[in-house]
């Protein structure tokens, strides 16, 4: 017999992965600070990104995590395939060697991503 689920639960789970999103916080460190598995918070971010019930977006009121970025090709000789390159707000620009648009977003995605902050590459 399946159980009942208890709202009171539910509640408090989205509560926190919505503080996460907005603390601006990986989930690692968010766990480790508020002293929660990241088992069970990322068993409860699966369940409810599974049955549609938290929003894909943080809540208006929390700080946007978007981050403009400048892209543009270079333009090079006919042999050369122009590589694109990336201005992003914090002054790092990035020079991508590839003409597929694709990629480049792949990359710029991963990198403005990256934590800044761990003193690695």
């Amino acid at each position: 017999m399946p159980r009942t689920p208890n709202p009171q639960l539910h509640a408090i789970w989205r509560e926190r992965i919505r503080q996460q999103e907005a603390s601006g916080l990986t989930i690692e460190k968010f766990c480790s600070q508020e002293g929660i598995a990241r088992s069970k918070f990322h068993a409860w971010k699966r369940r409810f990104r599974l049955a549609g019930d938290v929003d894909q977006q943080p809540a208006s009121s929390s700080p946007s995590t978007f981050l403009p970025v400048t892209v543009r090709l270079l333009q090079r000789g006919p042999e050369e395939t122009p590589p694109i390159e990336a201005e992003l707000p914090n002054g790092v620009r990035l020079r991508i060697p590839t003409a597929d648009p694709r990629l480049a977003c792949r990359i710029i995605r991963t990198v403005a991503a990256a934590d800044t902050n761990s003193g690695g590459a």
